[in-house]
């Protein structure tokens, strides 16, 4: 009795299929004919499933990205949803029509031109539907039975979490849950949306995402991690905040999966301000950042980068987390043998920097510890 619009993203390895076609003809394959080739895979899914469900005599029309609306800025590979205009979705839904999306793709209103949204991008795409249509409620369906308070293949241990609030989602999106993207999970915390992640092979009911049910009692949700990882260190004097504002624009439009870990800036010193920036991310998105880290600078101050690789990153999220906490996980790893690179805290969760070697039996022993066999409530 709902009407309904389906998201769906391409089948399979479909996705890295069209990747491998294009490098055996490109070795830099251009990204806006990149983008023309992988939306392929989404508008086959679409097409069959419209014409499964013609047979078994439901109503459904397929709409592609640019068809359903979806407008974007013109970063090819990795573009952000602008707006969205679903006259055509509402007009399929008074029809009493299922609605079917490819999801990952849009298209830039100004150019003309077909966008892809980058990792999550069918995940995105649904919550940016859902809050465009009144917040509607928002399933994603996957191949696990929700989000789970460890990686289950690395922590047997690991459960479904029943609830889990938008922040705590979010932060976990973030330093490495596998289940939601980052991108998913801030559009729905903006939008509000109601969102559930379930499984696509049973009926259980899976995790849903709610507000803050506890404001200030401490608890540990999930344990995350983040493994081959590398780091980039860039320092230098500056003119000022501007200088370090301009790079951290200027590497974020050129390496969209670099994450921005850290920005320190202090006063004082001779012929400007020291800062120092930290990004973290694949090893050859490091290595080409330090490559071109002198164009994208420009001209000004004097910076020099250093990379790191092998890195680990394992966390505990959750609300109220404390000294007492950075304690016991201290403990925790020192018992099961993993030394401890270094640790940050921020409100939603405590990250400890491990050697990749290290790294599961660093999340095994903080999930035992913090979590362990009893059921979460």
């Amino acid at each position: 009795g709902h009407d309904l619009v389906v998201v769906v993203s391409a089948m399979g390895q479909s996705t890295d299929d069209l990747l491998r076609l294009a490098l055996q003809v490109s070795q830099q394959p251009s990204r806006r004919e990149l983008d023309m080739l992988l939306t392929a895979g989404e508008r086959v899914s679409m097409s069959l499933l419209a014409m499964a469900l013609h047979d078994l005599g439901v109503a459904s029309i397929s709409f592609t990205g640019s068809q359903s609306g979806i407008l974007t800025d013109g970063v090819h590979g990795a573009a952000r949803i602008t707006a969205v205009r679903p006259e055509r979705i509402r007009e399929a839904l008074g029809r009493g029509q299922v609605v079917i999306v490819a999801g990952f793709q849009g298209v830039n209103p100004d150019t003309k031109e077909i966008t892809t949204l980058g990792r999550g991008g069918s995940d995105t795409t649904a919550v940016a539907l859902a809050a465009t249509l009144g917040r509607a409620p928002c399933e994603i369906y996957t191949d696990v039975p929700g989000v789970m308070t460890a990686d289950p293949r690395v922590v047997p241990q690991a459960r479904v979490i029943p609830t889990l609030s938008y922040r705590a989602c979010s932060t976990l999106a973030h330093l490495g849950g596998r289940v939601l993207h980052a991108r998913c999970v801030d559009l729905a915390v903006r939008e509000r949306v109601p969102l559930a992640v379930r499984s696509s092979l049973d009926e259980t009911p899976g995790t849903r995402i709610v507000e803050e049910d506890d404001m200030e009692g401490v608890r540990v949700e999930a344990v995350t991690h983040m493994s081959d990882r590398s780091i980039a260190v860039a320092e230098g004097t500056s003119g000022g905040r501007g200088e370090a504002r301009g790079i951290i624009e200027a590497v974020a439009a050129a390496f969209p999966d670099l994450e921005l870990l850290a920005h320190e800036q202090t006063g004082g010193a001779p012929g400007g301000a020291h800062g120092a920036l930290v990004w973290v991310g694949s090893r050859a998105d490091v290595e080409a950042l330090q490559a071109d880290f002198r164009r994208l600078r420009g001209p000004g101050g004097e910076w020099k980068v250093a990379a790191h690789h092998g890195a680990a990153f394992v966390s505990l999220v959750g609300l109220g987390l404390g000294s007492a906490e950075v304690a016991g996980a201290e403990l925790a790893l020192e018992r099961a043998g993993v030394p401890l690179v270094a640790v940050r805290s921020t409100p939603t969760a405590l990250i400890f920097r491990v050697a990749t070697e290290h790294s599961e039996r660093a999340a095994r022993a903080l999930h035992g510890a913090f979590i362990g066999e009893h059921q979460p409530t």
